[in-house]
């Protein structure tokens, strides 16, 4: 294994990738460890996704030894991938960027008449990050936990101030979250991160699918979060106030964006905390977030566990 996390393999037959059909980038369990392979929503197989004959562990080692350019990706050896060995596609993003009060429905919900004059950033760390199907531990400090699905931005090359029209040389791909939210920590002050950044609490994939095959950095997506089986929020991606090229100018007059870095877009109207009555997640609760194109994750909640 070399320092970026990578180790080498002799395999004895790749092929190139088609792209077609929802497939996509997926970290899988396999001998051990994580490994990116290259899957469809809901198949029980994948294929090992290769960079110069090197198998990766995480994404952001692969999309910087591929440049961002998904026709640098060749497809690898056959393996297990169902749903229960599936890992958030993105182990250890360098940033995680979320973006609050993106769909005007959302903002009109929350009480306001206009949107923001500027994209409204807040972070989370790695740790925040669950998998696509995992089982979703419910804090215990709060019975105030809702839900915010969103489409996430997949970063593909280091990038720093960029103009609008460099956006889609900038971006590898999308994938699925959910932005579960700890309502009563976010209020305790005028920042958000204590009810943002909970450890375990960002459901993300199952798959990362190249921009390209989505309609570009301006992509309209339907998406949806349902919650046991009712659907709550239904919306277009193409609804966002901040599209991604606009995001990203202001995110990179920031700051340096890096492969694998992540931006969560921005969750629609339907939200549980401004609901009457209200609804939160409890034990039991299954909050699913399907995008176009990209396929859903599904996560049950269930009641954290005491060492």
């Amino acid at each position: 294994m070399n320092q970026k996390g990578t180790f080498m393999t002799t395999p004895t037959h790749t092929s190139l990738v088609d792209w077609t059909d929802g497939l996509g980038l997926a970290r899988v369990t396999h001998g051990g460890g994580p490994v990116v392979a290259l899957r469809r929503d809901g198949a029980a197989k994948a294929r090992l996704a290769l960079v110069e004959g090197q198998v990766f562990e995480d994404l952001p080692a692969l999309l910087d030894a591929a440049h961002g350019d998904p026709a640098a990706i060749e497809a690898g050896a056959v393996i297990d991938a169902p749903d229960h060995q599936l890992l958030s596609p993105v182990g250890r993003p360098g940033k995680v960027i979320c973006v609050g009060q993106n769909y005007l429905a959302h903002v009109h919900e929350g009480g306001r008449d206009t949107g923001p004059a500027h994209p409204d950033l807040f972070p989370k760390w790695h740790t925040s990050l669950a998998a696509p199907f995992a089982e979703v531990a419910l804090p215990p400090e709060s019975d105030q936990i809702d839900y915010e699905s969103e489409l996430a931005v997949v970063i593909g090359v280091r990038a720093r101030r960029i103009a609008v029209e460099d956006a889609a040389s900038v971006v590898f791909g999308y994938t699925a979250a959910n932005d579960v939210s700890v309502r009563d920590f976010q209020l305790h002050t005028t920042q958000r991160v204590a009810g943002k950044a909970w450890d375990g609490l960002t459901p993300l994939g199952p798959v990362v699918v190249p921009a390209t095959r989505l309609g570009g950095v301006r992509p309209d997506l339907a998406i949806t979060g349902t919650l046991d089986g009712e659907v709550l929020q239904d919306d277009r991606t193409s609804s966002l106030l901040f599209g991604v090229p606009e995001l990203l100018v202001y995110i990179t007059t920031v700051m340096t964006l890096e492969p694998g870095d992540l931006i969560l877009t921005g969750t629609p109207s339907g939200v549980g905390f401004v609901r009457e009555p209200k609804i939160f997640l409890g034990r039991g609760s299954e909050f699913a977030v399907r995008i176009e194109g990209i396929g859903a994750l599904r996560n049950r909640f269930v009641d954290e566990k005491k060492a």
